[in-house]
């Protein structure tokens, strides 16, 4: 009684003194004060002290703003001290004490998400001392065309800049990402993590050159320095030349003089490589083969080549366009020639190991290594040379080479695929969600939500990849590519019936997803008269031939593809080891055991193969185990796989001849269980899942 009578009476001097009131806007105004606070803390680039002082000023505050309240009354009299109205109104001031010290945590956990959110969004980004970015210069003549020039001018002045020791020069990609969202100087500072930028336009007038320039601090967004030159086409090498010179003592004053020479000093070289470069890189940006744009840029460098014999940029990047070509004769002569007229260029060096790595010889590794050594910021090389590593199984410290790509390129999409798809494959979930985390933050197209949904393949949350499949889908319904996604994805689950109703002509990959393997023979044996130089197809077809019993044809398949050899000396990509397996497969169904045995044993002993919670690399390493009748060894690794966090493809497990000796073996019958139960648990969920992200099929 004593207690109901006291909290009651407790509550009315509450209402009577309005300190319920005054708790509620005292509340109000702390959140969106310290709303404001955070948000001119960021934009101005201010210490973060600045928002932690602001939460513990409103924290410390309130106890004082709530004595206030209980004491005092504001009449029109003014200010008074409230009396307590009733006896028991004394007795309420120990309960009001610790409601009073409850009610301050609550507001500081209150405040202290918007904080901390805040914070966490600032320390993605981390502005490096010495760095810049050079965004593409503006065309502002009347002519489109020179476009060329203007797009130029900013290239190869990043490249020579990026050449410059103890520079930091943010990608290609992400510089551009950054000039088409339009935003200030400031905001690209952060989302490139530079601590300058150089901006520019140009101008055709008649046979003058009309250059204007800034560097920009990022901090601030002031310029620290800008010029405006009036020169003629032909002095455009002497002109990039001047304003690298005035970047580099600006940022760097007191080493001005490690600015390197231009591509070329030749004016008509200058100018055939930078149209060159613009037809390439517009086959590049599409990431898909122009051939028609992809040969006027060829003829191009040619010429640049003829004009600048001893321009090693030139016969560099002749080859590295013929490279793409996949005219791997005729890119021969200008790599080596680049080098022999400078081997102190990374560039160089970077198209010296595409050329090894075409050509499948292991001393690409040491081409690539060599151009990350000359030029730290070349991100394409770090990407390159994490590749080799990674696939030779060479996967110590190739997180981080990706990591350091990126970090030079921190709005490429595909920098994130690239990191996202070796964690995934290293069984590294956590990390895998991170950076789908940034990708859903810094990109909104489909191509991002379907990397996403990629992304989430690898963890095994397929469920979920559907549904992120569907919004990418939803976005480009017109796009093929989309729907072929989902029926793959839908195969992994086990619901055929609706990859099928998605793609009702199933290609060769989703053929072998299903175990349709004579369909598959059908089609592979067509696109190899279409498609000769492509060796999956040859990979997908030797593993039909196999699982048919047709062990003969695969061995002659896989022969022209170069196995064993190319896997051996060096491979160049992950189904290479795909066909090498089936070629172990193929040896030992046609009765060449020995083969079979020798091709097994060195796989299983070559030190290149690491231990991953995913089941690709160990799969296959018990499949050579199995032919070199190590069993026990076998059926452990298969034990292992079950912890993949990606599903097993049934095929391999179920079709593959090195495991059909195990047919009967209660580990491997265990296997198959648990990924047909974890297929099963995926149907199940998908529809709710599908419902959770406000999807449908």
């Amino acid at each position: 009684m004593l207690k109901t009578m006291t909290s009651g009476t407790f509550y009315s001097e509450l209402r009577k003194r309005k300190v319920l009131q005054a708790a509620a806007i005292y509340g109000a105004v702390a959140w969106g004060v310290t709303e404001v606070v955070v948000t001119v803390v960021e934009q101005l680039f201010l210490p973060q002290w600045v928002s932690t002082l602001a939460v513990i000023g409103f924290v410390v505050g309130f106890p004082v703003a709530m004595f206030l309240s209980w004491t005092f009354d504001l009449t029109s009299g003014g200010m008074q001290r409230t009396t307590v109205s009733s006896r028991r109104g004394k007795a309420s001031i120990a309960t009001s004490i610790v409601l009073l010290v409850a009610g301050t945590a609550g507001l500081f956990f209150l405040i202290k998400p918007a904080l901390q959110s805040r914070e966490a969004h600032t320390e993605r980004f981390t502005i490096i001392p010495n760095s810049i970015a050079v965004l593409p210069f503006e065309n502002t003549g009347p002519d489109s065309g020179d476009i060329y020039l203007s797009q130029g001018l900013s290239d190869e002045l990043r490249d020579q800049l990026g050449r410059v020791p103890g520079l930091r020069i943010a990608a290609r990609s992400s510089s551009v990402a950054v000039r088409e969202l339009g935003i200030d100087a400031k905001a690209g500072s952060v989302k490139l993590s530079v601590a300058n930028l150089v901006e520019g336009s140009l101008r055709r007038k008649g046979n003058k050159l009309y250059v204007s320039v800034q560097l920009i601090e990022g901090n601030s967004g002031l310029a620290l320095w800008s010029e405006i030159y009036e020169r003629g086409p032909a002095e455009l090498v002497s002109l990039q030349q001047e304003i690298a010179t005035q970047v580099v003592q600006h940022i760097l004053p007191e080493t001005p003089d490690l600015v390197f020479a231009t591509a070329t000093r030749n004016a008509t070289a200058n100018e055939l490589m930078l149209l060159a470069r613009y037809y390439e890189q517009q086959v590049l940006d599409r990431q898909e083969v122009d051939q028609e744009k992809l040969l006027e840029a060829i003829r191009l460098y040619r010429e640049a080549t003829e004009a600048d014999p001893e321009s090693a940029l030139a016969h560099s990047r002749l080859a590295g366009a013929l490279l793409y070509l996949g005219d791997l004769e005729a890119a021969e002569a200008p790599v080596f020639r680049a080098l022999a007229l400078d081997p102190k260029l990374s560039e160089v060096h970077q198209t010296l190991g595409l050329y090894y790595f075409a050509r499948g010889m292991p001393e690409a590794n040491a081409a690539f290594r060599r151009a990350v050594d000359l030029n730290p910021n070349n991100a394409d090389a770090l990407e390159h040379y994490a590749f080799t590593l990674w696939i030779q199984g060479i996967d110590e410290n190739v997180a981080e080479l990706y990591q350091l790509a990126l970090d030079l390129d921190p709005l490429s999409l595909s920098r994130y695929a690239a990191l996202g798809q070796l964690l995934g494959k290293q069984g590294r979930s956590k990390d895998v969600y991170a950076v789908i985390q940034r990708v859903d933050e810094l990109f909104k197209g489909a191509e991002a939500k379907r990397l996403i949904s990629r992304l989430l393949e690898l963890t095994g949350d397929l469920d979920k990849a559907i549904a992120w499949a569907i919004r990418a889908r939803d976005l480009e319904p017109e796009n093929p590519d989309h729907n072929e996604w989902l029926a793959e994805l839908y195969t992994e689950i086990g619901d055929l019936d609706t990859a099928l109703s998605l793609e009702p002509n199933p290609g060769i990959g989703l053929l072998f997803m299903m175990r349709r393997y004579h369909e598959l023979i059908d089609m592979a044996e067509e696109l190899m008269i279409d498609e000769p130089e492509d060796v999956v197809v040859r990979y997908f077809l030797a593993f039909a031939y196999n699982a048919v019993g047709q062990y003969e044809s695969a061995i002659w398949i896989l022969s022209s593809t170069g196995l064993p050899e190319t896997v051996m000396e060096m491979p160049r990509m992950s189904a290479d080891w795909d066909g090498f397996i089936a070629l172990i497969n193929a040896s030992m169904g046609a009765g060449e055991t020995e083969v079979a045995k020798g091709l097994a044993a060195w796989f299983v002993n070559d030190d290149s193969h690491h231990q991953n919670p995913d089941w690709y690399a160990d799969t296959y390493i018990a499949c050579a185990m199995a032919t070199i009748e190590q069993d026990k060894e076998a059926l452990q690794k298969l034990k292992y796989i079950r912890q993949s966090p990606r599903l097993a493809w049934p095929s391999v497990l179920k079709d593959s001849l090195c495991f059909k000796r195990f047919a009967s073996e209660p580990i491997f019958q265990e296997t198959l269980q648990q990924f047909d139960a974890r297929r099963a648990s995926l149907r199940k969920r998908l529809p709710v899942t599908l419902e959770e992200f406000g999807v449908e099929l």
